[in-house]
């Protein structure tokens, strides 16, 4: 009888164990990733969210992101699309790139949000592109980006 009672609480830990693991790490982690160059000679190593589920989810849930990082939006075609920063724990710059990997809009410092803010004070930016790369706030002045600005980085783009 002990043995049973042993296995069954034995069982709830790793059953609780696993839920609360899961639940302290809801960020999506990329199995892609591409190495950005800048202009100013700057590498940006990014995750790389080509599907719509990774696109939905992006960098939501994140406490800190490394120096030198990014997630790069990549989609079938060329379009207007705005992003919505819902959870986004962290503030970021915003960075649109049109197929011809051009900098079309740049968005510093787009404010963070939690589960708690409201929709209305949740922030959105849009603009045409093909690719936005999200970064640490700073990131884009710190590299020098700028609007117009080339970018080289090989990735392969999703169907539609």
């Amino acid at each position: 009888m002990p043995q049973k009672f042993f296995l069954f609480f034995a069982s709830l830990f790793v059953f609780f164990a696993g839920t609360s693991a899961w639940a302290k790490d809801k960020a999506f982690h990329a199995t892609r990733h591409a190495v950005i160059k800048c202009a100013s000679g700057a590498k940006i190593k990014a995750d790389i969210a080509d599907t719509p589920k990774e696109r939905e989810e992006g960098l939501m849930f994140r406490k800190k992101l490394p120096k030198n990082y990014g997630m790069l939006f990549v989609f079938p075609q060329e379009d207007y699309f705005e992003f919505w920063m819902k959870n986004t724990w962290v503030n970021l710059d915003m960075v649109y790139i049109g197929w011809d990997k051009k900098i079309t809009a740049l968005y510093p410092n787009v404010a963070a949000s939690t589960s708690k803010t409201k929709d209305a004070d949740v922030a959105r930016v849009g603009g045409r592109a093909q690719y936005v790369l999200e970064l640490p706030a700073g990131a884009a002045k710190r590299d020098h980006l700028a609007v117009g600005q080339g970018l080289m980085f090989k990735v392969k783009i999703p169907r539609i």
